[in-house]
């Protein structure tokens, strides 16, 4: 295979593991009444309130998802929303006692779903796997840092 077309390969790959994930993880979360998203934002909340623009851009959401996404979390009493003490038009969002208490039950599903997935790898697969991910990581991480200073 020529050079080009495995590059391709690999991120197509990349892409569809992610999206069968989120989907088993979605549908695992489903009975706790959580989607991927939600666990996401609390995930971000979970070590300190975060305000609504923040979020939208930590998950990749418009304003009007994040909305819509903190406002199905509040009516499930997993976070609230605080105006910033000091510039009231920030508001903020602070995971709740509930919220934590979900957040942990998500994060055992997901480790759980996680055992289950990668049972049949060996130790050096799985630690050769997370070198080659880290090293795509940063090649990106490395080009959004060079395209935010043009």
């Amino acid at each position: 295979m020529m050079q080009r077309k495995l590059d391709v390969e690999v991120l197509v790959r990349i892409s569809r593991v992610y999206r069968a994930v989120k989907r088993e993880f979605n549908r695992r979360l489903e009975s706790r009444g959580l989607n991927y998203i939600d666990f996401l934002i609390l995930m971000t909340v979970k070590e300190s309130p975060k305000s609504m623009v923040y979020l939208a851009k930590e998950v990749l959401m418009t304003q009007a998802g994040i909305t819509a996404a903190i406002d199905r979390l509040e009516e499930k009493g997993l976070v609230k929303r605080e105006r910033d003490k000091e510039d009231r038009r920030i508001i903020n969002v602070q995971i709740t006692e509930s919220g934590v208490r979900a957040t942990e039950e998500a994060m055992q599903v997901y480790e759980e779903m996680a055992s289950e997935l990668m049972r049949d790898l060996g130790v050096e697969e799985k630690e050769k796997l997370i070198a080659l991910l880290d090293i795509l990581q940063e090649k990106i991480l490395r080009q959004e840092k060079m395209a935010q200073q043009s």
